[in-house]
């Protein structure tokens, strides 16, 4: 199947800040790998870049809010995850996470997505906390916060995976930014004329970020010619910028140091800085991406000793790394830094190289694709170690290609150790389906009457009960039933719809009803040509050609005892020709067409059978019979009525013929068992019979509703004489073997079934 994931991250909004930033790295990343890639947030400034690199956002107000409205958005989120049949849930925020959460919990095991969550930060450690331990896999942002995780949840080691964070090098690349964009931040934040150091600290203006205790710091240093810059929404927590303002003001620094507020061109502002500065202290840094993004444009850094700075700072190499909430060891690491100013840049460059080599945005995204693979893939073994339960509807159980297609399913799903269920009227071949491992449900859905509907909410319930997994429908009432039935099931309960197309319905609304599977299965090109022509649908249909059990129509397993009771039952003489038609009695079968083909036969010596429930012909049973009287074939062609044993039947030909006229055989299983049996077939040439019989090669074709024509056949191929006819037999058999078998058509269904689960 495909590798191609539906990926869903969700985060309380799309402003600003580390989490945010890597969210949008990775869903912009997942895009362009071809991956449907979607963010839920409450929205943001980020939004228009996540769309422009070809993600989808989905807004949903005050997801990320301690409110009681924002509940509302467990049942909107697990509708949305069966509807767009995601792959893999990220979590990224504690809130959105516990939504997120039972979202998922809520889905039955089956249908649930792979669930990831990434602990971005220090968390208090409490119950609220706990949520981002929940995932399957959990992610780590550094090794500080994976032993964090482990010391404080007690989570199994094996669940926990670490992906550093990255720079994105297509735009914090000293190259890519434009001496055009520096200079207009230069104007916006009046630095044209200075000529002092530019001190650059870049993060929200919060207290965790440090931003007092670098003023402080700074306050320390006055003596020194420096500028300093604070970058980061000023709107956001008004008192917090409220109190910096006037501790700057304070302590004299009302000219060296200033808060700028938002900047939407980062790259730009770290080319106007001498020196970055990441100043957390009251918690540290989980991972720090200010730091790298700095080091990636090849400027020096302070960092406070903790956290993940510790694992992305060399100390003295990349920058220098300076005990958290201590701004006299602040001012002393920056004073030392700028009294060497010309030998910055020689210190940028080391950890622009360092940070290449081992903090790239693109690292990061395929580390954390790697964990959706890996979730991806065990979540596929276990679909396919997991028992299917497959329900099958039809009208009966008695004779026809459609009731052996489904016992041959039954039975197959049942080797294979799945549930198989089946619900129809009933019928003689209700015993072997039960045999075989299947479970028969008896409901008269077939019946087209009003009365049928009855049947709805019954079938609905046992749909439910019985927590099918895939509901295949394969007759027109009773996948009207089995539709409506699984249509007003929620979308969380419904099963996959499989409908499959045996033959070339009436082009009507009550046909349009086998066009409703979210997978369709045509027994045959034409079959699907013609779906395509007359319903508009080719995406979602599969063809998959009938077949016939090896294990069943095989010549060597028929004892030569079986075959002469059958020719004793039938009085069929040795030594004279049998020419055999097979199928149901019904006009559609064409046996009108091949008695009259029969009286034109120059061959005076044949004699041939006609086999099939003449219990079922009603009316039409006594024109054939009264036909065979006009056209003199009395002693020549009898109707011998149903036959258990087929196989047995067709050693008894000499040739089987195929004479259906007025409809084209959607697939024509009778010319196939035929030849699975050794013999050669003459066949209409229109519909599934163009796919199975090659002319000349393993049987003849002959034009429909042209019963001279058949019968020039017919002549031609009994003249050939038994040892051609041996020839073109042992052909069809080869060509049965190797493409026609139940095992391959069961095998190509049954991966169907799984491809829809997303197995």
């Amino acid at each position: 199947m495909s590798n191609k994931l539906t990926i869903v991250q969700v985060v309380p909004e799309m402003e600003e800040g580390g989490v945010e930033g890597e969210t949008l790295d990775l869903a912009v990343f997942l895009a362009r790998q071809g991956h449907n890639s979607i963010v839920i947030s409450g929205g943001g400034r980020m939004v228009p870049y996540l769309e422009q690199g070809g993600c989808r956002h989905v807004l949903w107000p005050h997801i990320g809010e301690k409110s009681i409205r924002c509940l509302k958005y467990i049942g909107k989120l697990k509708r949305f995850l069966r509807r767009e049949r995601v792959d893999i849930l990220h979590l990224r925020s504690r809130l959105p996470a516990w939504i997120g959460y039972l979202a998922w919990k809520s889905l039955p095991p089956s249908r649930r997505p792979g669930l990831v969550t990434t602990f971005h930060g220090f968390y208090s450690v409490n119950f609220y906390s706990t949520i981002m331990t929940k995932g399957e896999l959990v992610i780590a942002v550094s090794h500080t916060i994976s032993n964090h995780i482990r010391k404080n949840y007690q989570v199994d080691a094996a669940r926990i995976r670490l992906v550093h964070g990255g720079f994105d090098g297509r735009f914090f690349s000293p190259e890519q930014v434009s001496s055009e964009r520096v200079e207009t931040l230069r104007r916006l934040w009046r630095l044209e004329d200075r000529q002092s150091p530019v001190i650059l600290l870049p993060g929200r203006l919060t207290q965790w970020k440090g931003q007092d205790m670098f003023i402080d710091s700074l306050a320390l240093m006055k003596d020194q010619p420096f500028l300093a810059l604070c970058v980061g929404d000023t709107g956001e927590n008004s008192s917090f910028t409220k109190r910096l303002r006037d501790r700057i003001q304070s302590l004299g620094l009302g000219e060296r140091v200033r808060l700028v507020g938002h900047c939407s061109d980062m790259p730009a502002a770290l080319t106007l800085a001498d020196l970055v500065v990441s100043a957390s202290s009251a918690q540290p840094e989980a991972f720090g991406k200010v730091v790298i993004e700095a080091m990636a444009m090849g400027k020096p850094v302070v960092a406070t000793a903790h956290g993940g700075s510790l694992e992305t700072v060399i100390d003295g190499e990349t920058g220098w790394l300076v005990p958290p909430g201590e701004p006299r060891a602040m001012a002393q690491a920056i004073t030392q830094a700028l009294a060497q100013r010309e030998q910055l840049p020689k210190v940028g460059e080391k950890g622009r190289r360092w940070v290449s080599e081992h903090f790239t945005a693109e690292s990061m995204c395929r580390k954390t694709l790697d964990v959706y693979q890996e979730l991806a893939v065990r979540r596929r073994r276990e679909k396919c170690d997991k028992p299917l339960t497959v329900m099958q509807l039809l009208p009966e159980l008695d004779g026809g290609g459609v009731e052996r297609g489904t016992l041959e399913m039954g039975k197959y799903l049942a080797e294979h150790g799945c549930r198989s269920l089946v619900v129809s009227a009933g019928g003689r071949l209700t015993g072997q389906l039960s045999s075989e491992g299947s479970e028969h449900i008896t409901m008269r859905i077939g019946d087209k009457s009003p009365l049928t509907l009855r049947y709805i909410l019954p079938l609905r319930r046992i749909i439910r009960d019985e927590r099918v997994d895939i509901l295949h429908l394969r007759s027109r009432m009773p996948a009207w039933i089995g539709y409506l039935a699984w249509k007003s099931l929620s979308a969380e309960e419904r099963p996959r719809l499989i409908t499959t197309f045996h033959g070339f319905y009436s082009v009507n609304d009550y046909s349009a009803i086998m066009t409703k599977g979210e997978t369709i299965i045509a027994v045959s090109e034409s079959i699907a040509q013609h779906i395509h022509k007359n319903y508009g649908k080719k995406e979602n249909v599969r063809t998959i050609l009938r077949g016939v059990d090896l294990n069943v129509f095989s010549p060597e397993k028929i004892s030569p005892e079986k075959l002469a009771s059958l020719r004793r039952a039938w009085h069929l003489l040795e030594g004279v020709p049998t020419l055999m038609l097979p199928g149901r009695i019904t006009r559609l079968k064409g046996q009108d067409m091949f008695l009259q083909a029969l009286s034109m036969l120059r061959c005076a010596r044949f004699q041939a059978v006609l086999v099939g429930d003449y219990d079922e012909g009603g009316a039409y049973v006594g024109e054939l019979r009264e036909l065979i009287e006009r056209l003199e074939l009395v002693g020549k062609a009898r109707l011998v009525g149903h036959c258990g044993d087929m196989a047995t039947a067709y050693l008894l030909a000499d040739l089987v013929v195929s004479a259906s006229s007025k409809e084209p055989e959607a697939f024509g299983r009778t010319s196939v068992e035929a030849m699975a049996m050794g013999k050669p077939v003459v066949a209409t040439a229109h519909g599934g019979s163009l796919e199975t019989v090659i002319n000349g090669e393993n049987g003849w074709l002959a034009p429909p509703g042209d019963a001279q024509a058949m019968a020039q056949v017919i002549d031609a191929a009994l003249a050939m004489g038994e040892e051609t006819l041996k020839r073109i037999g042992t052909q069809g058999q080869s060509r049965v073997r190797n493409s026609l078998s139940t095992e391959k058509m069961c095998e190509q269904t049954l991966a169907v079934y799984r491809q829809c689960l997303g197995v």
